[in-house]
């Protein structure tokens, strides 16, 4: 009845998933309402302190969280989907190309799947974003050196520790955080060792992991470009196309027809692009890597989460999902989106100049 659809979307409104959206947007919000007050060096300095501290936090509690589970088609699909967007995104500049073509799951479907779906999805949801995390951790690093501008004469990039001394090498692969969060989150992995486990450390790591998402949010109010809105948004659609051809495909070939499992995808699907991907570049930028423009790609970053989030808050507020599902698997809305990014990219030109 119409009275059960307006309880039903009256809770839905209500509910953790759209209340943690809806917080984003007023973290950014405080952010551009405060960022007069705060001068370029010391904006730098709230960056550095993400990418060295609150971001290896994140990435080391993540690989904690890490198991194996028996559900093998989810890590498969989610390796899909690393490859599916590095194809898709090729035709892309350097930075557009690897920065549309991260994900991030944990931040920007996970909530939705487990309030929505259940307990179970969010555990299928949890190894889709497994092979994500390994693309973000070891395999992009490669690329952006690959694909960047690197000395003609040296061949070498700055920082580059396979030419150092095997002890020089080690000192300072473990003196950059994001490494030894990495080593230290797979070890706990690989013995079953919880945060929780470590006491007052776990505790303080968890505080810091948690405090990059409002950190974040508030960086980007700082920082993103609104004056490049529209190409931003332009290649922002072009990759939900994608995506939701991605999901078209595999929901027809590698799902059962269950529901839930559709939904849990379309979740997985729309999630925004990933900061890590972000990181990688600035770490790739600090050793000499040339070619990528880095407040491009945290546009990219600021842009994307807002989108991903109206894109999660409207599937979770829909009364017929039966409908949105099979408009999505149809491919009308990758053709719409496909349709929008073309239009806006075409009437927008080439983002302006920093």
């Amino acid at each position: 009845s119409s009275q059960s659809c307006k309880r039903t979307a009256a809770k839905m409104a209500s509910s953790d998933g759209v209340s943690k959206a809806l917080s984003f947007l007023a973290m950014a919000v405080v952010g551009r309402c405060v960022r007069s007050r705060f001068t370029a060096v010391q904006i730098a300095g709230i960056q550095k302190l993400i990418l060295d501290v609150m971001l290896p936090c994140m990435i080391f509690k993540a690989l904690c969280a890490v198991k194996v589970g028996d559900a093998a088609t989810w890590p498969v699909l989610g390796a899909g989907f690393v490859l599916w967007n590095l194809l898709a995104m090729r035709f892309f500049e350097p930075t557009a190309r690897f920065q549309l073509a991260t994900s991030a799951p944990g931040l920007s479907a996970m909530v939705f799947v487990k309030e929505f779906v259940g307990e179970g999805a969010a555990g299928k949801a949890a190894l889709f974003d497994l092979p994500t995390k390994l693309y973000l951790i070891f395999l992009l690093p490669r690329l952006l050196r690959y694909y960047g501008d690197v000395d003609k004469e040296t061949k070498k990039v700055r920082g580059d520790s396979s030419s150092l001394p095997w002890g020089s090498a080690a000192t300072k692969l473990l003196g950059d955080p994001l490494n030894v969060a990495i080593a230290s989150g797979l070890a706990m992995a690989a013995t079953a060792t919880s945060v929780e486990d470590l006491g007052f450390l776990g505790t303080a790591a968890t505080a810091l992991a948690n405090a990059q998402t409002p950190v974040l949010f508030v960086l980007v109010g700082m920082k993103v470009n609104l004056a490049g809105a529209r190409p931003v948004v332009a290649l922002l659609a072009l990759r939900h196309a994608a995506a939701w051809l991605f999901f078209a495909l595999a929901s027809r070939l590698a799902l059962s027809h269950s529901e839930d499992d559709k939904v849990t995808l379309l979740f997985l699907c729309q999630a925004a692009v990933s900061v890590i991907g972000w990181s990688q570049m600035n770490k790739a930028a600090d050793a000499g890597v040339r070619g990528y423009d880095l407040n491009f790609a945290f546009d990219i970053v600021g842009f994307s989460m807002p989108l991903a989030m109206a894109l999660q808050t409207a599937l979770c507020l829909t009364t017929d999902r039966s409908a949105y599902l099979a408009s999505t698997a149809s491919l009308l809305l990758p053709a719409a989106a496909l349709a929008l990014g073309g239009a806006l990219l075409l009437a927008g030109g080439p983002p302006p100049p920093r």
